[in-house]
């Protein structure tokens, strides 16, 4: 090896060992999310790991997520198809009375902003509980007021107490005397004809909801692309190819 070589070797062993040293304490792992990598990162790891933009807290061993419209449990990330799957965080399994924090849909926007810096993947279906001033007979209502005793009621008027789900249905489709309470979202893989009781909605809405992160990790991969795209392999390819970023 040629001697200018090897003083530049020197010089930069250690910059590489820091750099490796910086990764190793990059958390990987909190409660059920056992998979955390770039872009991802957990609050309070070094500056190197991940992106802010992507940032986790992880408190009493939940990760969450705070996104434009609320904070959310971060139930699994999965870097095959790039996305991140995740469920408002007042929502409780086997409480059907729980309800969202926060109200989120993607039918009717794919507005970035909406979860930002997320998309919507493949939009998923939104569901409506409406709040009813009298019963409403139409299979587009499924009936939800027996998840709820009175004190669920304290957050409602006092005249209106019939609550109903409404699976991906239009706001045009809510009867006259009913208001939306709230909105929220269950997988887009989902056969909402199959839902036929407010236990199995609620159900799905525990279970979550999938945004996409492939815009960055296009932008990871990937220089002056116009778009990316997931082939059947799972590999993400660049629409526009002018050269990998790596």
């Amino acid at each position: 090896m040629h001697k200018d070589q090897f003083l530049l070797l020197l010089l930069l062993l250690p910059w590489s060992f820091s750099i490796a040293v910086e990764n190793n304490r990059c958390t990987t792992s909190c409660g059920e999310v056992v998979n955390i990598s770039s872009p991802f990162r957990l609050r309070g790891d070094p500056k190197i790991c991940g992106d802010p933009n992507y940032e986790l807290a992880c408190i009493n061993n939940r990760t969450t997520i705070d996104l434009h419209s609320g904070k959310y449990y971060v139930r699994y990330i999965d870097y095959t198809n790039y996305t991140i799957r995740v469920a408002d965080v007042r929502l409780r399994k086997g409480n059907c009375s729980s309800l969202p924090l926060h109200s989120s849909s993607c039918s009717y926007s794919n507005d970035q902003d909406n979860f930002h810096p997320f998309r919507c993947h493949n939009y998923g279906l939104t569901i409506l509980i409406v709040n009813c001033t009298k019963a409403v007979d139409s299979q587009l209502y499924i009936n939800a007021s027996s998840c709820f005793n009175g004190a669920a009621f304290s957050n409602f008027s006092s005249t209106r107490r019939r609550l109903y789900a409404m699976v991906d249905a239009n706001v045009s489709s809510v009867e006259t005397g009913c208001t939306i309470e709230h909105m929220a979202m269950i997988p887009w893989w989902v056969d909402g004809n199959h839902l036929r009781s407010y236990a199995q909605i609620h159900e799905q809405m525990v279970y979550g909801f999938e945004l996409s992160w492939l815009e960055k990790a296009c932008k990871m991969y990937f220089k002056g692309c116009a778009w990316c795209d997931i082939n059947a392999e799972h590999q993400i390819y660049c629409g526009a190819n002018t050269g990998k970023d790596f």
